[in-house]
């Protein structure tokens, strides 16, 4: 799907494909260095272009899981998924959403249509929850999701240990659709 950003410029929000693996690659192991607010620390992330291309192919083969890139510029620049958070009937309303945009491309709106996307998908399969976790102190983050409706209902304290000791909280948020 193509949207207008805040600054006037397209992002075509889809699946990815095998043609993304090495972009994919990429904007993991350039993220990882922009942030803490990644599950990884800088450099471990580390999939060979074999492997990423074989992930993609699984993931559009499930149904139970839906995964999208953010293309800007001709260029991947983001990523997102969103799946059931178990596959079992008691848990078929839940999914769980993950987000990743390079720093240069966020305050334009991505992140916004990516999640646009992914509660898409949850209305087509019938959730009723999407959940997610994000750093405390991640505020951009943070607001992004509150202005889709997201709770805050709990915090998981020291969620996070950074390679100098110290810890980040982070919240676990949800939506009811």
């Amino acid at each position: 799907m193509e949207y207008v950003l805040r600054n006037g410029k397209n992002v075509i929000v889809r699946k990815p494909n095998e043609e993304d693996a090495q972009a994919i690659i990429n904007v993991m192991t350039i993220a990882d260095t922009e942030t803490l607010f990644l599950a990884r620390n800088p450099g471990e992330f580390c999939t060979p272009i074999e492997r990423e291309k074989q992930i993609i192919n699984n993931v559009l083969a499930d149904n139970d899981v839906e995964w999208f890139v953010a293309e800007y510029e001709n260029k991947v620049i983001g990523q997102c998924s969103v799946g059931l958070v178990r596959r079992t009937a008691r848990y078929r309303h839940r999914a769980e959403v993950a987000f990743v945009i390079l720093q240069d491309y966020c305050n334009l709106g991505i992140g916004g249509k990516m999640m646009e996307e992914c509660i898409k998908w949850c209305e087509k399969m019938g959730v009723t929850q999407m959940e997610l976790d994000v750093v405390k102190n991640n505020e951009k983050a943070l607001k992004m999701y509150q202005s889709f409706g997201f709770e805050i209902i709990g915090t998981r304290k020291n969620a996070l240990r950074y390679q100098d000791g110290t810890y980040a909280d982070e919240y676990l948020m949800v939506k009811y659709l």
